[in-house]
């Protein structure tokens, strides 16, 4: 029977608590450190699949390319836009200009983020885009010094709330509130303001300047296709072949929602590897913490030991009280850290809901926790196996001198 193994194992830990506790402690903090960070960057990725999701895969954009985006007379321009929607790839061409403006209210002012885009055909556009209002109403083509908010402009951003049919100034202009966004999940999104796009060029005097291109495709359009296409295109604007020698120096890219998202998790992963490394040293310390403590524990009992053999204890015996209390220093510390880990993730999940990230959503894993606490027990018994096995070898003549 192992109950009595599991009795001495308990009725020891509880002997020595100080030592205990301090043994415990290594197990605690890596285990924790696995569950909570697993647990975050895994509805992290669930969060981010699930909004690319809502996009569709009938989807393309248009952007510059970062390291040439600066250069004068090289970004994107209205008449890449034209040579795009010459083509019958696309449902929709949505081009975009981009700004951080000052924004005044009742004598407040901040800095926000004005996205402008075209008003004709809005609700075919947007009805792509998952994107409606909760109040007021969509763009016509009659509105021009129009905006529609985000939900925390709405209430937020300012002292006091941001209704329809208030008015703003956006870098001294006077704009009339006309509709307020529904939530996206996320505070860029949410603290956002969308103006005509042909306003927005005069305000700004960008009157050709396009910073991202959005693209619907037509129905049963492969979207690689599609996307070579546009690539082709765009570079025939320019007076450009495209080349493997130049494909390194394009100054726009054209991506799907699917490679967006492949190199999003592949930027997770990679943090997620050098995060649980960071934790597995709190695990090897927590190792060497249970090694030493077996060590002191064979030498502080090795009477005890010599008693246990004379009186027809074997070396299995012997290992089995000493594994099972390496064993459950890691249970305890396994279980403690799993909680602990828990408790960590939903805390998080709750600050980024406070913060705006309302589609990160935490679920605990069953497979994490029973992967943590075989881990953790796993670790313990591993870690106590040299010690264990010095306290079986030992002989009775021996330990009882001792």
């Amino acid at each position: 029977m192992i109950t009595p193994y599991i009795y001495l194992a308990f009725r020891n830990l509880t002997h020595r608590k100080l030592r205990s506790i301090l043994t415990i402690v290594g197990i605690v903090i890596g285990i924790t450190a696995i569950v909570s960070l697993l647990s975050i960057s895994s509805g992290l990725k669930g969060a981010i699949s699930s909004e690319f999701e809502k996009m569709g895969s009938n989807k393309l954009f248009v952007t510059p390319k970062t390291a040439v985006s600066f250069t004068p007379g090289k970004g994107l321009t209205n008449n890449d836009v034209k040579a795009l929607e010459r083509l019958s790839e696309f449902k929709w061409v949505t081009p975009y200009l981009l700004k951080s403006s000052t924004v005044e209210f009742n004598n407040e002012r901040k800095k926000i983020f004005i996205y402008a885009g075209p008003t004709d055909n809005i609700q075919e556009r947007w009805g792509d885009f998952d994107l409606d209002v909760t109040q007021g109403r969509l763009f016509t083509n009659q509105d021009k010094y129009s905006a529609i908010i985000g939900q925390k402009i709405h209430e937020g951003t300012f002292d006091e709330k941001v209704r329809v049919n208030n008015n703003i100034e956006i870098d001294g202009k006077k704009f009339r509130i006309v509709g307020i966004f529904k939530e996206f999940g996320n505070p860029q999104d949410d603290s956002s303001i969308q103006i005509p796009i042909e306003t927005a060029r005069e305000l700004y005097k960008k009157p050709d300047e396009v910073n991202l291109i959005d693209l619907v495709l037509s129905p049963g359009v492969n979207p690689e296709e599609a996307a070579n296409k546009a690539k082709k295109t765009l570079l025939k604007e320019r007076g450009e072949k495209i080349s493997a020698s130049r494909k390194t120096e394009l100054n726009f890219e054209v991506s799907t929602p699917d490679q967006i998202l492949g190199q999003l998790n592949t930027v997770l992963l990679i943090v997620q590897i050098v995060l649980i490394s960071i934790a597995s040293i709190s695990l090897i310390v927590g190792a060497i913490g249970i090694m030493n403590s077996m060590y002191t524990n064979v030498l502080e009992r090795t009477k005890e030991i010599g008693v246990m053999k004379a009186v027809g204890a074997k070396a299995a015996d012997i290992k089995k009280v000493f594994l099972l209390e390496a064993g459950v220093i890691g249970l305890i510390g396994g279980v403690i850290g799993v909680l602990l880990g828990i408790i960590i993730s939903k805390f998080v999940e709750k600050l980024a809901a406070q913060a705006g990230f309302t589609f990160l959503k935490i679920a605990i894993n069953p497979y994490l926790i029973i992967f943590s606490l075989i881990f953790a027990v796993g670790v313990g018994m591993i870690s106590g196996y040299l010690p264990t096995n010095k306290a079986s070898k030992l002989e009775a003549a021996e330990a009882l001198k001792g």
